[in-house]
């Protein structure tokens, strides 16, 4: 992130992922009845393309250039957990094994990630002390 710009990095991105997906997608994208589809539809669309991908990956390789990769990694980690809360609290879900065991996977992940690694003190080598000094 040092040396490229964050939208070159996007660009590349996005394009080599649309290369890989485009196989497994492009069935289901053609199967769409694109002109039936109602304005919230597209409103939806345009907001997951834009605003929950587009934006998301450019304020996280801004982040980048500014924080260390770990703290970057901590925020990405949490966002699925940060939705989930949010999808409870507005209604659309109730909390389930599955999401409480996720969480707890999630920060148990961020903790050892961030977590100090503790590292043996090596013995003096012998070679690097003169005599008399």
């Amino acid at each position: 992130m040092a040396k490229y710009h964050p939208l070159t990095v996007l660009k590349w991105s996005f394009l080599f992922g649309m290369i890989i997906c485009i196989p497994f997608g492009a069935q289901q994208a053609m199967d769409i009845q694109w002109a039936t589809l109602p304005p919230n539809a597209w409103f939806s669309v345009v907001y997951v393309i834009i605003a929950a991908t587009f934006v998301a990956y450019l304020l996280n390789n801004l982040a980048l250039g500014t924080v260390s990769a770990s703290v970057v990694g901590v925020y990405i980690y949490l966002q699925p957990v940060i939705a989930a809360i949010v999808e409870i609290v507005v209604g659309n879900s109730a909390p389930d094994a599955v999401k409480i065991a996720s969480a707890l996977l999630i920060f148990t992940g961020v903790y050892l990630v961030g977590k100090p690694v503790k590292t043996k003190a090596s013995p003096p080598n012998p070679l690097s002390v003169r005599e008399g000094e």
